[in-house]
C-alpha cells in the first residue's frame, strides 16, 4: 500500500482521470482522430533525439516538476529500466502466394509500360518527321515564289529522263496488303534518298533553289535568254558527236565545234566575250582550226600530264606555262591585227592605206588613224622618217601585232636612219627576233637597262613608244608594268604582262628581274573582278583574264556564279585536253566546294558534281543526252590512285541513279521481251567510254548494283530485268519467289479481285513487250519460268530448290485466282495436288503427323503460305457446303458430300494444331470457327 500513498502514483492517476474526461468531453465533437504510422512514430523519436546536444534545457519545467512531487531524476530512470522488446513480438510477415494474380499484375504493368514508351516514341518521330517534311515542303515552296518573281532562274518541268519508273505506275505495287512493292520512291524514300549526299547528281531541292555549291553565289545568276537556250540544246548536240569520235579513238575539235555554237547563238556582249574566250583555249590547246576530225592538233587528255598533280615549279608545270603565255599572247596579237584592219575599213579616207596593203603600211595607217582619234598625241613628239613615217611607232605596232620579224626585218631595211636616233637598237631588235623565247643576251640586256633608264630622264622629248620598245625588249624596270600612253586597254595590259613574264630559275636570276606566270596569276587575282569591270557588268573580261593567265579553275569558277550552262562546257573543253585540275577523293562531300584546293598547291574543280547538278537543273532533249555528260566524267579516270578510281566510281554511281529514276530504264540498260529477246542499252554501248572493259564487268559494275537497288526499293519488276540482263537468273528466281509469296498472302480479297479483273490477257499475249509491262506477279513469274526453261544455260543457272518453290506458287498463286473468281471446287482440287497440307476426307493422324513433319523441310516462300493455304482449302469446304446446305432438295448424296467436307476441315484443324505456332496466330482460330459454323 506503501505505493499507493505515494506522491508521484496519485499524480500519474489524477492525470489519467483527467485525460479519460477529456476524452469523454471531445467524442462528442466532430474532431478527426490522430493516426500515425508507425513509422511515422519511428521518425518522429528520431528526430527527437538528434535534438542538439548540450542545448539549454529550460530549467522551469524541473522546479515545476518537483512543485508537484514528482522527482524527475526516478521517473528518467524507470522509464529506462523498461524492456519494449519483451513486452511485444513482431507480427510474422505475411507469405503471398498466388503467383498467378503477380504474374497478371506484372503483365499488366509491362503492357503499360511499353504502351506508353510507344506512345512517346511515336510522338517523337512524328515531330521530327513534321520538322522535317514542313521544311522541305516550305524550301520547294520557297523557291517556286522565287522563281515566279524571277529572283531564280525557272527550272522547268518534265524533264525528259526523270521522274517516276513505269514500274511504280502499274498497279503492281498496290496488290500487297497495301505495301509499296513495285512503287516508284524516286524523292522519297528510295535509296538514292540516303545516299545523294555523295551522289554527284545531289537532292532535287538543290536542284531547284540552285544552291548546290557554298562558293558560288547563286543570286548572281543571270537570267537564261534565248542565245543561252539556243547554246544549250546545240551543245548538248556537240557533246553526242565528241563521245561518237571517241568511241572510235579519234580526236575531236571540241573548242572549235564550241566555239561555233556560240557564235551562232547571239550577238550580245556575253555571247561575243565567250565566242572570244573559245579563241584563246584554242590558241592555248593549239586545236587544230578547221571543223573535221583533225590528226595532228592535241587530242585527247594531250596536257593532263602537264597540269594535273604537278608541283608549281616542276619541269611540266613550266613547260605548260610557256604554252599558256605564247597561246595567250597569240591571240592577243591577232585580235589587235583584227582591230587594225577594221579601224582602216572604217576610216578608209583618214587612213590613205595606198594601193599596196603589206603589214607595215597597214600599221602606219592605222597610227594616221590613231592620231586622228587622240587629240592628245597631237602634243606629243615622234621621230618621223623623210617619208613622214612615225619609225618607232610602226616598229612597236608590228610587235604588237605579233610580227617580230617583220618589225626586225623593217630595222635592217631602214638602217640608216635608225642609226642616226639610237646606233644600238637594230642589234636589240634582232636579237629579241631570233630566240624563240624572246629572250637577248646578258650583254645587250644590261646595255638596254641603261639606255631605258637614260630614255626615261628625259621622257617627255622621247618618242613614247621607243620607251615601251626598250621596256618590252629589255624587260626594264618590271616593277612597272604598264604603259598606259600606248597600251590603254586591258588587253593591251595583259598582253605586256605576257611579253613580260620569263619562266626562269628564280635562283639564278636578279630579283628584279624575275617575272614569271605565278606573279602574274597572283596580280590578276589580287585586282578581282571589279578592277576590269565595273558593277559585275562586263562578266566576259575578267573570265578571259583568267583564262589568258592560266587560272583556268579560277575562270571556271567565276563564270559558273554567272551563267552555269556555258560554264560547265568550258570545264568540258578543259577536261577533255587535260587542263582542268579535277577535285581529290577527300573533297567529294555534300557540302564541297566548286573549287577546292590540292595536296600540291594547286586548283582543283568539283567536276564531277558539276556536271551531276548540271543534270539535274537543266532540261536535255533526250535521256541519251544525259548520259553522254555523265560519261564525260570518267575523262578523269586516267589519274592516279585513289583519285582515278573514285571519278570512275562516281561515275558509274550516277549512271545507275538516273536509270533507277529515269523513264528510260528499258533504254539505258536494255530490256527483255516476253519471248525472252535480249537488246542492248544505251550505257552498254559506251562502255568504253566509262572505262568498262568487258561484258562481264558491266554485268558486276552496272547492272547487278542496279539491280540489288531496286531489289532494296520494292521495285519488283525493274528487279527482275535488271538481275535478267545481269545473267543471274537464280536470284530472279529469289525475287519472284517473294513477289509471288506476298502476292498470295495478302488478304485483301477486294483489291485482288479487282486486279484481277484489270488484267487484259490480249496485252499479256503480246511477245514484243518488255517484261517490265507485265503487272500481274504470278503471270510475271510464269514467263520468267517458261523462258528459262527453254534455255538449258539459264535453266542450269538456277537452284532446283528456287526452281521448286517458284513452281509450287505459281500453284497456289493458281488457286487463290481459283478461289477469287469463285471457282471454289477448282481451287479445291488444285491444292490437293500441291501435296503441302493434308486435305483428304479420311487420313490417318500419323500422315498428317508426318506431313506436319515435313513443314520443316518447305522453301521459306512456300512455308510463310501454308496459313494462308489452310486458310483457302477450309474456306472453300465451308463455301461448298453452305451452297449444298441452301439447295431445295437434300439426298443422301448432298449429305456425304457435306459429311466429307467436314472431313477435310478436321483434317485441316490437326495439321493447324500440330504446327500452330508455326503459323499466323488466326490460322487455327479461322479453321475452328469455320468447322464449327459447318
Amino acid at each position: 500500500m506503501a505505493s499507493s500513498d505515494n506522491p508521484a502514483h496519485s499524480y500519474f492517476a489524477s492525470l489519467l482521470e483527467q485525460s479519460r474526461k477529456l476524452r469523454e468531453d471531445t467524442e462528442a465533437a466532430d474532431l478527426p482522430p490522430i493516426q500515425l504510422g508507425l513509422g511515422e512514430i519511428e521518425r518522429r523519436a528520431k528526430e527527437l533525439k538528434k535534438a542538439r546536444p548540450g542545448a539549454r534545457s529550460d530549467t522551469r519545467a524541473h522546479y515545476l516538476l518537483a512543485a508537484g512531487g514528482v522527482n524527475a531524476d526516478e521517473a528518467l530512470r524507470n522509464l529506462d529500466a523498461i524492456d519494449a522488446q519483451t513486452s511485444y513480438e513482431p507480427s510474422p510477415a505475411l507469405v503471398d502466394t498466388d503467383l498467378e494474380s503477380y504474374l497478371k499484375s506484372r503483365k499488366e504493368q509491362n503492357i503499360m509500360t511499353s504502351i506508353e514508351d510507344g506512345m512517346q516514341r511515336t510522338s517523337r518521330d512524328f515531330d521530327s518527321y513534321v520538322a522535317k517534311n514542313v521544311t522541305m515542303e516550305w524550301d520547294q515552296e520557297k523557291a517556286r515564289i522565287f522563281e515566279h518573281f524571277g529572283l531564280y532562274p525557272k527550272s522547268e518541268e518534265g524533264t525528259a529522263g526523270f521522274g517516276n519508273s513505269t514500274f511504280g505506275a502499274s498497279q503492281f505495287g498496290r496488290t500487297v496488303q497495301g505495301s509499296n512493292l513495285g512503287k516508284s520512291t524516286y524523292g522519297t524514300g528510295s535509296v538514292w534518298a540516303t545516299t545523294m549526299g555523295s551522289s554527284i547528281l545531289g537532292k532535287p531541292q538543290q536542284a531547284a533553289s540552285g544552291n548546290f555549291f557554298p562558293d558560288v553565289d547563286s543570286t548572281r545568276q543571270l537570267s537564261e535568254s534565248r542565245p543561252v537556250v539556243i547554246r544549250r540544246k546545240e551543245y548538248a548536240k556537240v557533246v553526242k558527236r565528241l563521245n561518237e569520235v571517241r568511241l572510235q579513238s579519234a580526236p575531236f575539235p571540241v573548242i572549235r565545234q564550241f566555239e561555233e555554237v556560240t557564235a551562232a547563238s547571239g550577238n550580245d556582249v556575253l555571247t561575243l566575250q565567250l565566242s572570244d574566250s573559245w579563241k584563246i583555249l584554242e590558241n592555248i590547246t593549239k586545236e587544230s582550226a578547221d571543223g573535221s576530225p583533225f590528226s595532228d592538233g592535241a587530242g585527247e587528255r594531250h596536257y593532263a600530264k602537264l597540269h594535273i598533280n604537278v608541283k608549281p615549279d616542276s619541269q611540266e608545270a613550266t613547260q605548260l606555262k610557256k604554252l599558256i603565255e605564247s597561246g595567250s599572247r597569240r591571240y592577243l596579237e591577232n585580235v589587235f591585227f583584227r582591230h587594225v584592219e577594221e579601224t582602216i575599213t572604217k576610216n578608209k579616207e583618214q587612213a590613205r592605206l595606198g594601193g599596196v596593203p603589206s603589214v607595215a603600211n597597214k600599221f602606219r595607217a592605222y597610227f594616221t588613224c590613231k592620231v586622228y582619234a587622240t587629240p592628245s598625241w597631237n602634243d606629243k613628239h615622234f621621230d618621223l622618217n623623210p617619208d613622214n613615217v612615225p619609225v618607232w611607232a610602226l616598229v612597236f605596232y608590228m610587235v604588237r601585232g605579233g610580227y617580230v620579224q617583220e618589225a626586225a626585218a623593217y630595222v635592217k631595211e631602214n638602217h640608216q636612219f635608225f642609226q642616226k636616233l639610237d646606233r644600238s637598237f637594230h642589234q636589240y631588235i634582232a636579237a629579241y627576233a631570233k630566240d624563240p623565247d624572246r629572250r637577248i643576251p646578258r650583254s645587250l640586256g644590261d646595255r638596254i637597262q641603261v639606255e631605258h633608264t637614260q630614255l626615261l630622264r628625259d621622257a617627255e622629248n622621247v618618242d613614247m613608244f621607243r620607251i615601251a620598245l626598250y621596256k618590252i625588249i629589255g624587260r626594264c624596270d618590271l616593277a612597272k608594268r604598264s604603259l598606259t600612253d600606248v597600251l590603254p586597254t586591258a588587253e593591251d595590259w595583259m598582253w605586256l604582262q605576257l611579253v613580260l613574264t620569263r619562266e626562269t630559275e628564280r635562283v639564278g636570276e636578279p630579283a628584279h628581274e624575275v617575272f614569271q606566270l605565278g606573279d602574274l596569276q597572283k596580280s590578276v587575282l589580287q585586282f578581282g573582278a571589279k578592277h576590269f569591270s565595273s558593277k559585275g557588268s562586263n562578266v566576259g573580261l575578267y573570265f578571259q583574264m583568267l583564262l589568258m593567265s592560266g587560272l583556268f579553275e579560277h575562270a571556271i569558277q567565276y563564270l559558273y556564279s554567272f551563267q552555269q550552262i556555258d560554264a560547265v562546257h568550258f570545264a568540258i573543253a578543259l577536261t577533255y585536253y587535260g587542263l582542268l585540275g579535277v577535285a581529290s577523293t577527300t573533297a567529294q562531300k555534300p557540302d564541297s566546294n566548286l573549287l577546292v584546293n590540292g595536296p600540291l598547291g594547286d586548283y582543283q574543280i568539283n567536276f564531277a558534281r558539276m556536271i551531276g547538278q548540271y543534270i539535274r537543273q537543266h532540261r536535255l532533249p533526250t535521256i541519251e543526252d544525259s548520259v553522254d555528260y555523265l560519261c564525260l566524267i570518267c575523262l578523269n579516270g586516267d589519274l592516279p590512285a585513289p583519285d582515278g578510281p573514285t571519278q570512275l566510281s562516281l561515275c558509274h554511281e550516277a549512271l545507275r541513279q538516273i536509270s533507277l529514276e529515269s523513264k528510260e530504264i528499258k533504254t539505258l540498260l536494255g530490256n527483255v521481251t516476253v519471248r525472252g529477246e535480249r537488246t542492248k542499252g544505251v550505257i552498254y554501248k559506251r562502255m568504253k567510254l566509262v572505262k568498262i572493259a568487258d561484258h562481264n564487268e558491266f554485268l558486276r559494275t552496272i547492272l547487278q548494283q542496279a539491280a540489288v537497288q531496286a531489289d532494296d526499293e520494292g521495285r519488283v519488276q525493274d528487279a527482275v530485268l535488271l538481275y535478267d540482263l545481269a545473267e543471274d537468273y537464280d536470284t530472279v528466281v529469289q525475287v519472284l519467289n517473294k513477289c509471288i509469296s506476298d502476292w498470295v498472302s495478302s488478304e485483301d480479297y477486294a483489291q485482288l479481285a479487282s486486279t484481277l479483273a484489270s488484267q487484259s490477257d490480249d496485252h499479256i499475249q503480246k511477245d514484243s513487250i518488255s517484261i517490265t509491262e507485265i503487272v500481274d506477279p504470278p503471270e510475271l513469274g510464269r514467263t520468267m519460268l517458261e523462258n528459262y526453261m527453254g534455255a538449258v544455260a539459264m535453266y542450269r543457272q538456277i537452284t532446283p530448290r528456287n526452281r521448286e518453290a517458284l513452281t509450287v506458287l505459281l500453284k497456289i498463286a493458281e488457286a487463290k485466282k481459283m478461289f477469287l473468281r469463285e471457282d471454289f471446287e477448282g481451287c479445291l482440287s488444285q491444292i490437293e495436288k500441291l501435296d503441302v497440307i493434308p486435305m483428304e476426307p479420311r487420313v490417318e493422324v500419323g500422315f498428317i503427323r508426318q506431313t506436319a513433319q515435313n513443314f520443316g523441310s518447305l522453301h521459306d516462300a512456300v512455308a510463310r503460305n501454308v496459313g494462308m493455304l489452310l486458310k483457302l482449302a477450309v474456306e472453300c469446304c465451308y463455301k461448298l457446303a453452305t451452297i449444298l446446305k441452301e439447295t431445295v432438295c437434300m439426298d443422301t448424296l448432298k449429305r456425304q458430300k457435306i459429311d466429307e467436307y467436314r472431313a477435310r476441315v478436321k483434317s485441316a484443324m490437326i495439321y493447324a494444331g500440330m504446327v500452330q505456332y508455326k503459323l499466323p496466330s488466326n490460322v487455327y482460330e479461322f479453321i475452328a470457327h469455320r468447322d464449327e459454323a459447318m
